[in-house]
């Protein structure tokens, strides 16, 4: 994630304008890559050394390992897209792109949770919103709609995407979430390898890296950097020009303008962008592009017999060539616009959706991120 769709003591750090008890009788140390049925293992562990996160651990891991894709209709011919946001996390109580993705199918609706009592697990079943219905695009048509509305916690997003995708067989993956107040929408170029050490959304989840002075590696062999792919430059077209249709537009006294300053692309690594937007990102890039391989996902940082310590993903389907990209809003779309916002991503998956041959998707390029938004240690 990026500035505002983090922790407030990661705001504070960054500055930047805009992402003690277990069973004693039952407890060892996690050993590092010892099961040979893993083709990949993940670096990432979340801390559980306490009863409070060890209870929030155990209620994802089963309701991730019990999950069963909801995007399973039959394949009509239609071209496909699975568009993801998320909910609420924090000092983020209200989403705007899980506000955005509810609204694309009728029914489908914004999970309206507040943040349990202190001491209390923060269920995320409650935190998930899944539907499929078909949108009518300007270019494209009738296009099919696998839409999640994801909690904001570890490795949990990302695996059930990875879920939707096996079974949906999407043409396009876009994934979404906030960043500063009012600002330019970004399309992301790419993600890395890097979980910042941060609670999620639970407040009680955060990766334990094996070296306390640097950020953990989400894939111990993954690549440093992952590349997006898109249609870039029809795909940023879309955007901006559907900024500029409706600039002058105003809801609640405020222009669509003066919300959506514009749209950009992203460069990696940015310092900022180590949050669960690029967590799911990167992991989802991953699995798509190496169909069959299997992950171990939300480590406990402590094992305890008898109790799931992981979660193991993959995608079989081979999705190298679908396109998949990860985009950050302005979080005042909750508030206001919301549904002109909600136009602006249908514009884009639209121009993807129908893109020219002319624009092929590409891997994304470094080179082509904008000036102020190239990349850095600490943005």
């Amino acid at each position: 994630m990026v500035p505002s769709m983090r922790p407030r003591r990661f705001l504070v750090a960054l500055a930047l304008g805009a992402c003690s008890v277990l069973a004693a009788c039952s407890a060892e140390s996690d050993p590092e890559g010892d099961d040979p049925s893993l083709s990949e293992e993940n670096a990432v562990r979340v801390d559980t050394s306490s009863p409070q996160a060890r209870a929030q651990y155990d209620a994802n891991v089963a309701f991730v390992n019990g999950y069963r894709a909801r995007c399973t209709a039959p394949r009509t011919g239609k071209k496909r897209v699975l568009v993801t946001g998320f909910g609420r996390f924090q000092s983020i109580t209200d989403n705007a792109t899980g506000r955005m993705v509810a609204g694309l199918l009728p029914g489908l609706a914004y999970p309206e949770t507040a943040a349990p009592p202190a001491g209390e697990i923060d269920p995320p079943a409650k935190q998930l919103a899944v539907g499929f219905g078909t949108v009518r695009l300007p270019i494209s048509g009738d296009v099919e709609v696998c839409a999640m509305v994801l909690p904001v916690f570890w490795d949990l997003a990302a695996v059930l995407a990875a879920k939707e995708i096996e079974a949906f067989g999407p043409d396009m993956v876009l994934m979404n979430g906030v960043a500063g107040g009012r600002q330019d929408v970004w399309i992301e170029l790419g993600a890395v390898n890097k979980a910042a050490t941060l609670d999620d959304g639970s407040d009680q989840l955060r990766p334990l890296p094996d070296d306390p002075s640097r950020q953990a590696p989400i894939l111990t062999r993954g690549p440093a950097e992952r590349a997006n792919l898109l249609s870039w430059s029809s795909t940023l077209a879309a955007a901006k020009a559907s900024r500029e249709a409706s600039a002058d537009e105003r809801e609640g006294g405020v222009r669509f303008g003066d919300v959506v300053l514009g749209a950009k692309l992203a460069g990696y690594p940015r310092g900022s962008n180590t949050y669960l937007c690029n967590n799911i990102t990167y992991v989802v890039g991953y699995l798509m592009d190496n169909p069959g391989t299997t992950v171990s996902l939300l480590r406990a940082s402590v094992r305890v017999a008898g109790k799931s310590n992981d979660v193991r993903a993959r995608i079989s389907r081979d999705m190298r060539t679908t396109p998949r990209v990860f985009m950050h809003w302005p979080s005042e779309l909750a508030r206001v616009h919301t549904a002109r916002g909600r136009g602006l991503m249908l514009g884009v998956i639209d121009a993807q959706i129908a893109h020219p041959t002319s624009d092929a998707p590409t891997r994304g390029k470094k080179a082509d991120a904008a000036p102020d938004l190239a990349g850095g240690p600490t943005f």
